[in-house]
C-alpha cells in the first residue's frame, strides 16, 4: 500500500457512482477531481492524501475513493476483487480504517436497485464491528430543503432495510449540504472517535476464506444465481420454440433461435467465469491482481508508444511539407527574377 503507515488516519468514502465521492475528497485535496491518486491509474480504488487542520494540529489523512457496485462497464465480480485486494493488502500492512463515509443522494426519488445492491454490499463488506465509525451522509441537498427531501431523509432513518438498522447499531447520519464546512464536521466527528477497526471481509480472508465464501462474495453470487435462473428459463423457452420451428420445417426461424441461444449460452459461460474468479484466497487474489495490473500497464505503455510514434510521424510530415513549401516559394521567386 503506497505511502500509508499504520499511524496514518485512513477514511474510506463509499457510495454509488455520481453520489459525490470525488467532490467530497476534493474539499481536502483539490486535485482529486482531476485524478490525482497515489494508486496507478489502472486501478479504480483511489488513495488521496490530504492535510486536515484539527485545532492547532495539522493531521495527514488518506481518503480512499472506492468504486461503487453499479458500474455499467465492469462487473460486480471485478469490483469486489479490486476492493478486496486493496483491503487485504491494507490488513497485511496493519493499516486500519478510522472511519467510513457512505454517501447517498437525497434527491433520488427512491432507493433503487443499484443503490440497494450497493448498500447490501457495503453491509457485507463492513460487518457490524465498525458501524459506530460509519457516517451515513446525504448529498445534493437543495439550498432550502424541500418537503420531498425531508421525507426521504426520514425514510432513510426509519427503514431497517435502508439506514435504520445501522443507525441503531451506532452509525451516525449527517447532511453533506454545505460543501467544505459540512465535510469538515464529518471528518472532525470521525477523528474524535480515536478508533481504528478492520472490516468483516478483511477478517474473513485473513481467516483463510476464499472470496466466494465471504459475505460480500456470497452477495455477488446471489445476484449471479438470479441471472443463471433467468438464463435457464430462457433456454427452456428457446428449446420449445426450436422444436416447434423444426416441426414446421421453418429454417429461418431455426437460425434466429440458434443465434439467440448461442448468445444466452455465451452469457452463461461468462457468468461462470466470474463465479470462478471469486474462488480465490487472499494471496492468490493478490498475485492475480498484480498480474492483471501489469498487463494493463503494458497495454497503456503500448498505447502511449503508438501515440508518441504517430505524433513524431506527424511532426516529420509537417516539416516535410514546410520544407517543400519553402522550396516551391524559392522557385517562384527565382522565376520572377528570371522574368
Amino acid at each position: 500500500v503506497p505511502n500509508i503507515t499504520p499511524d496514518d488516519i485512513v477514511i474510506a468514502i463509499m457510495g454509488v457512482t455520481g453520489v459525490g465521492k470525488s467532490t467530497f475528497i476534493s474539499h481536502f485535496n483539490p486535485n482529486a477531481l482531476v485524478g490525482d491518486s497515489l494508486m496507478s491509474c489502472t486501478a479504480s480504488v483511489g488513495i488521496h492524501e490530504a492535510r486536515f487542520q484539527a485545532g492547532e494540529e495539522e493531521k495527514r489523512l488518506f481518503l480512499i475513493d472506492t468504486p461503487g457496485f453499479d458500474d455499467s462497464t465492469r462487473s460486480d465480480t471485478d469490483i469486489l476483487r479490486e476492493v478486496a485486494d486493496w483491503l487485504s493488502r491494507s490488513y497485511q500492512a496493519n493499516i486500519k480504517l478510522a472511519g467510513i463515509i457512505y454517501l447517498h443522494r437525497i434527491g433520488d426519488p427512491r432507493m433503487g436497485g443499484a443503490a440497494m445492491k450497493n448498500l447490501r454490499m457495503f453491509r457485507k463488506l463492513c460487518g457490524d464491528q465498525g458501524l459506530s465509525s460509519v457516517v451515513l451522509a446525504t448529498t445534493f441537498w437543495s439550498r432550502n430543503p424541500t418537503s420531498d427531501e425531508l421525507r426521504r431523509e426520514e425514510e432513510l432513518i426509519s427503514r431497517d432495510d435502508f439506514w435504520g438498522a445501522m443507525i441503531r447499531k451506532g452509525s451516525t447520519m449527517f447532511r453533506q449540504d454545505d460543501g467544505f464546512t459540512s465535510a469538515t464536521k464529518i471528518i472532525e466527528f470521525i477523528l474524535a472517535k480515536r478508533y481504528q477497526f478492520t472490516l468483516k471481509i478483511q477478517e474473513e480472508m485473513a481467516d483463510g476464506k476464499t472470496l466466494d465464501q465471504t459475505g460480500a462474495g456470497q452477495e455477488v453470487q446471489a445476484q449471479m444465481d438470479k441471472l443463471r435462473a433467468m438464463h435457464e428459463k430462457e433456454l427452456k423457452a428457446l428449446r420449445a420454440e426450436m422444436e416447434d420451428a423444426r416441426k414446421k420445417n421453418d429454417i429461418q426461424t431455426q437460425r434466429e433461435i440458434a443465434a439467440v441461444r448461442a448468445d444466452v449460452e455465451k452469457k452463461m459461460k461468462e457468468e461462470e467465469a466470474k463465479r470462478e474468479a471469486l474462488r480465490v484466497g487472499m494471496e492468490e487474489l493478490q498475485r492475480q491482481r498484480e498480474s492483471e495490473l501489469q498487463e494493463e500497464r503494458q497495454r497503456m505503455w503500448e498505447r502511449e508508444k503508438e501515440h508518441s510514434n504517430a505524433m513524431w510521424e506527424s511532426k516529420i510530415e509537417m516539416e516535410r511539407l514546410k520544407s517543400r513549401g519553402d522550396y516551391e516559394l524559392k522557385l517562384i521567386e527565382a522565376n520572377h527574377q528570371a522574368a
